[in-house]
């Protein structure tokens, strides 16, 4: 499906311009990290746009630009208060994953296949959860000191 080019005009408190910034660079972060898949790249080009229509040559003190790298960029300030928050997403999503990894795990050890498909909705919620909560209150209580690997032959 082919959209047609359309201009959008936005009217946008500086509030608002700068959360747009904000997003658009969060995006960029996310984007930059998988940056190989081409079709991505096209989400920095449209960011590279957006910082160029409203940057610093028009005195906007939220986006700079590198002259050498021909290149807009968030200021400092702004730069460090969105890598704080995505070092807590990360640190969120790290302890969920390796939580439900760990319950599934342990669910499968525990059942069957057989005993799993056959399990109801009800008894296999229960089972996850009281799995779900050991690891939690695990990893609140003693964060990764009681976390080993068993088998450590080839370091």
């Amino acid at each position: 499906m082919v959209m047609e080019s359309k201009k959008i005009t936005l009217n946008l408190t500086e509030k608002q311009y700068l959360d747009l910034v904000k997003l658009i660079t969060l995006g960029g972060m996310v984007v930059e990290e998988i940056v190989d898949d081409e079709p991505m790249a096209r989400f920095l080009d449209v960011q590279q746009q957006f910082f160029a229509a409203s940057g610093e040559k028009k005195g906007n003190l939220f986006i700079g630009y590198d002259k050498k790298e021909n290149e807009y960029f968030v200021s400092d300030d702004i730069e460090e208060e969105l890598l704080e928050l995505v070092n807590e997403y990360d640190e969120s999503r790290f302890w969920e994953s390796l939580v439900m990894r760990l319950t599934l795990r342990d669910l499968q050890k525990k059942f069957s296949e057989k005993e799993l498909r056959e399990m109801t909705e009800e008894k296999g919620t229960r089972e996850m959860e009281k799995l779900h909560e050991f690891y939690i209150s695990e990893f609140d209580d003693n964060d990764i000191d009681n976390l080993k690997v068993v088998s450590m032959k080839r370091v």
